[in-house]
């Protein structure tokens, strides 16, 4: 019987080739930020942007490159205690899948795993994750919901059945799932990535949310200088609304900024001052290192009065 699925590579992880095949159909990894999970990495814009080849740079970027770099890492280590405590045998898988039945929908695996009573035939997905101990509380009795969707979405370009979920939390704590398939779900969820899909292909673009507007510069591009353009009637409610919370912001920052004059003038010459009923405020002496902030550019917004 033929895979539901075209395999592709092996590539090497993060490379150019890596990322064009990515950009050819939507990861797995990538349905939670489209259907807007919590927690979710990105948004639907920034999954957009990336397939339609738009670069993104943000501040974090270097910060995420070490994550990624250990993530990789660590997943041998992960891969071998999932073994070891499961019982179940585990293969490598360097491929990237694109499904034949949903071309829209594809999926990198870290592994497969299989009951060694049934077989190889019998893989299922096996997806690793090495998280922060900061993470921890969202995996106290149930499975984040964005890696859950994740595991569905790998089953539906495999056509497994079942999936499985690994996770090294805080480097000293190891957490595992069995993750059944869920149909209704996995419907829902290719109707909705069928048309995201659609609108990539249109070069229409999601509606941007608050996380987008730190990179909407990058995204729209250059302006056309001298251009000017009448907004529609629905911007007006926009710009209310926006002239409203600039002011609340505004006088919450004078308050703010008088309450902790209250409390530094209360603190005096001490370092720190208790609160009588537990907590604490320091006020203490702090050195700023020098630095030169590195010539960039990018698009400003401004409202102008005419």
């Amino acid at each position: 019987m033929a895979e539901p699925f075209e395999a592709f590579g092996p590539f090497e992880v993060h490379s150019p080739e890596w990322h064009a095949h990515r950009r050819r159909a939507i990861g797995a990894s990538e349905v939670a930020s489209i259907l807007g999970a919590p927690g979710a990495y990105q948004t639907p814009l920034q999954v957009w942007a990336e397939k339609r080849g738009i670069d993104q740079k943000t501040d974090d970027d270097e910060a995420r490159k070490d994550w990624l770099h250990f993530g990789l890492v660590l997943e041998p280590i992960i891969a071998a205690e999932f073994e070891r405590r499961t019982k179940f045998c585990v293969l490598p898988e360097e491929r990237q899948f694109i499904s034949t039945l949903f071309p829209f929908l594809g999926c990198s695996l870290d592994d497969w795993f299989f009951n060694p009573e049934t077989g190889p035939e019998s893989a299922g997905p096996l997806d690793l994750k090495n998280t922060s101990v900061f993470m921890r509380d969202e995996w106290e009795g149930t499975i984040p919901l964005r890696y859950n969707i994740q595991v569905q979405a790998q089953m539906a370009v495999t056509g497994k059945d079942q999936g499985a979920l690994a996770v090294l939390i805080g480097g000293n704590q190891f957490k595992w799932a069995v993750i059944n398939r869920n149909q209704r779900f996995i419907d829902v969820m290719l109707e909705k990535l069928d048309k995201f899909w659609q609108m990539v292909e249109r070069d229409i673009m999601p509606d941007a949310v608050a996380k987008d507007n730190p990179i909407l510069g990058q995204l729209l591009g250059h302006e056309d200088e001298g251009k000017v353009i009448v907004l529609s009637p629905g911007i007006v409610q926009v710009d209310e609304r926006l002239l409203e919370v600039k002011e609340q912001i505004k006088a919450l920052n004078l308050e703010k900024d008088a309450l902790e004059a209250k409390i530094k003038q209360e603190i005096g010459k001490a370092a720190s001052g208790m609160l009588p009923e537990g907590g604490r405020y320091s006020f203490k002496t702090q050195k700023r290192a020098a630095y030169t902030v590195a010539e960039s550019e990018s698009r400003v917004l401004r409202r102008l009065k005419k």
